[in-house]
């Protein structure tokens, strides 16, 4: 028998906790911990080369974060080396390192924790599957696609999109998630217009 090689491609529009929604559509996202934590990150990854540190509040309003979770928040990516913490009035947070040299791995894991499946992917099955499961090797290979897919974006890569975001200048892609929901809101309300009343 042939070992296993088969190459599994994610795609890096996607992000991190994987759970199935009523409508039965995968949905790779960040929890919001994940979601605040990458967001503070481009805060002060922005800020980066700036004197001087960025104050809670400021961090907290430029990324449209909760004030009261926003130290949660910051304590996180300093803990895990990407942030530093100055106490007094001319303190608050700043980034530790280049933006270049920040991946998105880093601070997904800050928040997320390692970005590895705590339990196999199928419960149950056959006494044969009893250390491991037929899913294992393909899930392996999709969960390291994943990290090597988050391992190769830096912030400093997350802010070149932003800033064409900002712009205008970055060319957003027709499946992008907010744009097709907004087409189905849409849609959803010309239907409704359109309907004769019953």
């Amino acid at each position: 028998m042939k070992p296993f090689t088969k190459r599994i491609v994610i795609d890096t529009t996607c992000s991190v906790k994987v759970r199935c929604l009523r409508s039965k559509v995968l949905d790779l996202t960040l929890t919001k911990r994940g979601d605040y934590a990458v967001r503070a990150a481009l805060a002060l990854g922005r800020a980066f080369g700036d004197p001087g540190y960025r104050k809670i509040r400021e961090v907290a309003a430029e990324m449209s974060l909760p004030l009261r979770y926003t130290p949660q928040i910051l304590g996180l990516l300093t803990r895990a080396g990407l942030a530093e913490a100055r106490a007094g009035r001319s303190g608050g947070y700043r980034l530790a390192r280049n933006p270049s040299d920040v991946a998105l791995l880093e601070v997904v894991e800050a928040a997320e924790g390692p970005l590895r499946p705590e339990r196999c992917t199928l419960s149950g099955g056959p006494c044969h599957w009893e250390t491991m499961c037929a899913v294992h090797p393909t899930w392996e290979l999709a969960m390291q696609a994943l990290r090597d897919t988050l391992a190769s974006v830096s912030l400093i890569d997350l802010l070149d999109v932003d800033e064409g975001l900002r712009t205008g200048t970055y060319r957003v892609p027709e499946d992008a998630h907010r744009l097709v929901m907004a087409k189905r809101r849409r849609t959803a309300r010309t239907k409704g217009a359109s309907s004769p009343p019953k």
